[in-house]
């Protein structure tokens, strides 16, 4: 898709009412993008221009025939999009790296936070073969998920995004954010899709419901309650399944009665059964998790406990209210369409029996193996401060008199903060298998690490525990809990260029806990170029630096330490 995105903000700095830079570059996050269409390669844009995007909605390792599941007899079906006569485009690339619940958000360096947080994101669905959104389709690969039956794929009657955010107001009732605080920014309530306190009409089925946690510094953990019911007690539980992490299917459905922790940019996707509860009865989705600064949460709390409210954090407690109707809710994906309560839910039930395994499977597993490196990233409170160069000049620019407490330290390292001019991991040949072990720095903090570009399947967290959502799955964004470390399996592919990995407790990331990373592709000379069919990043990209007249280009600074050719930094790989 070209996407042209314009920059229609005022032209003046100070017109921001406060905070917000009117200087954006739109990460689509976490999309299989060219390093150029990615958001964050230091290509942001001014008032009265525009930015075209190339998002090419590729399927990962369409370059890597060897890497698919060819024991799968459906595997061609599965690497595939809907079409609109409710059959299948294939599509080139492995079906165990489908996406699905992604979304898109400014990040211009030194100014995500404000930006994001005045409202600069949107969601975004992947469709696919075995996720349409259709109902009406039973051919061996739709996995029938709540969705509808109206359109040929991307219903979504039954298959609902939900944004929780964490805003704060001032005394004049506008959104307000305090740019001196450097731990993370924490706001007075939370709102689901925009609204404070919201409520949804559903009727008694199966819904899909596809969370995104757009806080800044905020984490969430989320259960459903019922509030009032003719045949069940208010406050107790109940109970979902898990599907999707990140936006990426986990194998098997998982049955929980409430979410893990979920850091900011995390995408939970679950399916809750309504067909218990009748006409009248009412639900909550409540927030368990308190958290009182942006520095991490402070624990969580029981459902009753929640429901009552808690001393000091409005945020804990309901957030959203299902209220049941046997019919009369009108649709979203045919307007004429006014449901009765009667239809049939031909979605798939995930607490009757399956007559095959026994086991319902939503993908397969990518396979773990012994890779080619390791890296070990060291999130912390260290290193001096050096987003500025010899002149004061930061790269990009950033506010004057800013601090910089908040660096990355790679294979035990001098600990750097952000220069987008400057490369901490150097990846030198698509399809090379790295295990990344991030640690974080201290047990006051908890950094929410995103790695842009690909998702890394999740190994362990250091001997901590770590949980049947989170185990052997695909995810962008890991939380690295107090102290804490988590290692994961990543394979970059396909594309070259410029990408980043980051806190994202966007304050952290402004403030600057980011680093630059570099895909190389090879050489037009090299025999692996014409079968991969790279693009033209054999060489390091240069840096570009926008200006309200032109872009020049900077040749960046490369580290040791990024470099694999400089073995003495690396640590030996382990056995799998």
């Amino acid at each position: 898709m070209l996407t042209r995105i314009y920059n229609d903000l005022p032209a003046d700095r100070k017109s921001n009412g406060g905070f917000g830079r009117n200087e954006i570059s739109t990460h689509f996050h976490n999309a299989h993008n060219g390093a150029e269409s990615d958001g964050a390669c230091n290509a942001y844009h001014f008032p009265g221009t525009f930015y075209d995007y190339h998002w090419s909605t590729a399927l990962a390792r369409r370059d890597m025939p060897s890497q698919r599941l060819f024991s799968d007899p459906r595997y061609l079906d599965k690497a595939s999009g809907p079409t609109d006569d409710g059959g299948l485009m294939r599509v080139e690339g492995d079906f165990r790296e489908l996406q699905g619940s992604l979304w898109f958000h400014d990040h211009r360096f030194f100014f995500t936070a404000e930006n994001v947080h005045k409202g600069m994101f949107a969601l975004c669905n992947y469709y696919s073969g075995p996720d349409r959104a259709c109902t009406a389709v039973n051919d061996g690969v739709n996995l029938l998920l709540p969705s509808g039956d109206s359109l040929p794929w991307g219903n979504q009657d039954f298959d609902v995004n939900l944004a929780v955010s964490n805003p704060a107001f001032n005394k004049d009732g506008q959104l307000f954010f305090d740019i001196f605080d450097t731990e993370g920014f924490v706001g007075d309530v939370l709102a689901v899709n925009g609204g404070y306190y919201p409520y949804m009409e559903v009727l008694p089925r199966r819904y899909r419901f596809r969370i995104l946690n757009a806080s800044m510094a905020r984490f969430i953990q989320l259960a459903v309650a019922v509030s009032n019911s003719s045949k069940f007690a208010s406050g107790i539980s109940v109970p979902f399944w898990f599907i999707c992490n990140d936006g990426n299917f986990v194998v098997n459905p998982i049955k929980l009665t409430s979410l893990e922790e979920q850091g900011p940019a995390e995408r939970y996707d679950i399916v809750i059964d309504f067909s218990a509860f009748t006409h009248g009865d009412t639900l909550y989705l409540i927030n368990l998790l308190k958290q009182t600064d942006g520095r991490k949460p402070a624990g969580a709390v029981s459902v009753a406990d929640a429901l009552k409210g808690v001393s000091g954090d409005r945020c804990v407690g309901p957030v959203l209210e299902f209220r049941v109707k046997n019919g009369g809710i009108s649709s979203v994906d045919d307007p004429t369409r006014t449901y009765t309560g009667s239809e049939l839910d031909p979605s798939r039930d995930y607490n009757a029996p399956n007559s095959g395994s026994g086991l319902y499977f939503l993908t397969s597993q990518v396979p773990i193996v012994a890779p080619v490196r390791e890296r070990v990233i060291e999130f912390g409170r260290s290193g001096d401060g050096d987003s500025r160069d010899s002149t004061g000049q930061c790269t990009p620019d950033c506010p004057e008199g800013m601090l910089f407490p908040w660096s990355i330290k790679v294979n035990g390292q001098k600990a750097h903060t952000l220069n987008a001019n400057r490369i901490s991991a150097l990846v030198p040949k698509p399809g090379e298998v790295e295990h990344w072990t991030l640690i974080g720095g201290g047990t006051g903090w908890d950094h929410p690490i995103h790695l842009h570009y690909e998702e890394g399947v999740t190994l362990d967290r250091g001997g901590g525990y770590i949980g049947p959502t989170e185990k052997f799955a695909r995810k962008d964004v890991w939380r690295l809990r107090p102290a804490g470390k988590v290692k994961f399996q990543v394979r970059f592919g396909e594309f070259g260029g410029s990408y980043v990995t980051h806190c994202h407790n966007t304050t952290h990331e402004d403030f600057a806990m980011l680093m630059r990373l570099q895909v190389l592709t090879p050489d037009p000379n090299d025999p692996d170029y014409a079968k991969s069919g790279s693009g033209p990043h054999w060489r390091i990209s240069k840096t570009p630096l926008p200006s309200p007249d032109g872009v020049t280009w900077k040749t960046p600074e490369v580290l040791p330490e990024a470099d694999p050719k400089n073995t003495q930094y690396f640590p030996i790989p382990t056995n799998i």
